[in-house]
């Protein structure tokens, strides 16, 4: 049987319904004495496959894999080729629970329970234990045990957990609409943060970016999108310093110096958090600091004081300057630097916003002695000493004048028609101030 001879005859042997597998050589050369008489008998043409029963060890199928070519009729002289054997499956990895009931029956799935730490046991279809959120089995007699000691309904998806705690449903959050996974009490609160605004049912997604230079962390406190704050500094392009209903409320209490340097904080905070941001469409989206033209109108429409751009300007200077000096211990060393960098990064555009301004102002200010003038002449005295300068853009040309309360009325005539007469002769639009 270990070598063919030339013109042997090929089979195949089907073992699967034999009970009595041979486990060597000299096993299946017996096996094969005993099945050669009877195969002898047999006319291959007329099917390939013979079943020859052996009682008590079960049946054994021979397969002909070749029958045409067989010669006819087959004697004991004839030479067989045993090409292949199919024998019974056996279970690797059979399941201990099956395996205490005195069943073998494959385990596709492990549990950490049973078994050892270098080898951990096995379970079956059957008998294997799916908690919710998870993909790891356990037989019935291991499975997963909530902090409580109750036994574990499902795993805890939460930024805590991350799926390794596995919790009762007492100690889970009911699953809503937008909570597709299960969490508990913990994690729930941090996923989804309730907003600050009393009665609210909706999640606070966004958090308070309030901030001062030397503060090691912002405020955070959460809010939805509905009742978060937005204090927009950066132009209308992009989004504002997101602010709690707190201290969107305490800006028109803060001087000018505290703006800046909420201001400050706020993006230097931003920014950091886009420089080490995973996302390279984040990162991109830098943080810089407003405009000094921006940063006035901010202090005009917060906290209703009219500065001049150099002043504005040396706010920031007394800013840079007392950081510099001050410096910033190690937890808070990089937003401190980032604040720096920002502030090195604005110099020059601050520079050219001073100069900007003066221009325009040296501008203005003629247009403000023609009105002033023009006021004169129309016996308007009385306003034409009260009026006075507080910018002009020369792109919209449009000049800002400070009026008191007592004389806008007369200064803007019914339906602003004295205003409108004013701004037909100069060529240039006139707008108040806010006081």
């Amino acid at each position: 049987m270990t070598t063919a001879p030339s013109g042997a005859v090929p089979v195949l042997l089907d073992l699967r319904a034999h009970r009595r597998v041979p486990t060597s050589a000299q096993g299946y050369i017996d096996l094969w004495q005993r099945l050669e008489p009877a195969l002898t008998t047999v006319d291959p043409r007329r099917g390939p496959r013979v079943s020859l029963d052996l009682g008590a060890e079960g049946e054994v199928t021979v397969l002909f894999l070749s029958p045409a070519t067989a010669p006819v009729p087959l004697d004991a002289a004839t030479p067989f080729a045993v090409r292949g054997i199919l024998e019974p499956p056996q279970v690797r990895y059979a399941c201990d629970t099956c395996r205490g009931e005195g069943v073998t029956t494959y385990a596709p799935f492990t549990c950490a329970g049973c078994g050892s730490d270098e080898r951990p046991g096995r379970v079956c279809d059957a008998h294997a234990v799916f908690l919710e959120g998870g993909l790891r089995a356990s037989c019935a007699r291991h499975v997963p045990v909530c902090p409580c000691g109750r036994t574990a309904h499902a795993w805890c998806a939460g930024p805590r957990c991350r799926s390794g705690r596995a919790w009762c449903p007492q100690h889970l959050v009911p699953r809503t609409a937008d909570t597709a996974l299960d969490y508990c009490l913990d994690c729930h609160a941090e996923r989804f943060p309730a907003c600050e605004r009393p009665g609210c049912t909706a999640t606070g997604h966004v958090r308070c970016e309030h901030r001062m230079p030397g503060d090691t962390k912002g405020c955070g406190q959460r809010m939805c999108a509905e009742h978060a704050m937005l204090w927009q500094i950066y132009g209308s392009r992009s989004r504002g310093l997101a602010l709690c209903g707190h201290h969107h409320r305490g800006l028109r209490a803060s001087d000018p110096a505290t703006l800046v340097a909420l201001m400050l904080a706020g993006t230097a905070a931003r920014s950091q958090a886009r420089r080490s941001a995973r996302s390279p469409s984040q990162a991109r989206r830098a943080a810089f600091l407003p405009r000094l033209g921006i940063v006035r109108h901010i202090f005009i429409n917060t906290c209703n004081q009219v500065l001049d751009m150099s002043t504005v300007d040396s706010l920031f200077v007394r800013l840079q300057r007392e950081l510099s000096r001050r410096g910033a211990s190690n937890d808070r060393r990089d937003l401190t630097e980032r604040a720096l960098h920002l502030l090195d990064q604005h110099a020059a555009s601050r520079r050219e916003d001073v100069q900007r301004f003066r221009d325009s102002h040296e501008e203005g200010r003629r247009h403000l002695d023609r009105l002033r003038t023009l006021l004169r002449q129309s016996g308007k005295q009385q306003l034409a000493d009260a009026v006075d300068f507080s910018d002009y853009r020369p792109r919209s040309n449009i000049l800002f004048v400070k009026v008191p309360k007592e004389l806008q009325g007369r200064f803007k005539g019914t339906r602003g028609a004295v205003v409108k007469e004013l701004e037909a002769r100069l060529g240039i639009t006139i707008k108040l101030e806010r006081e």
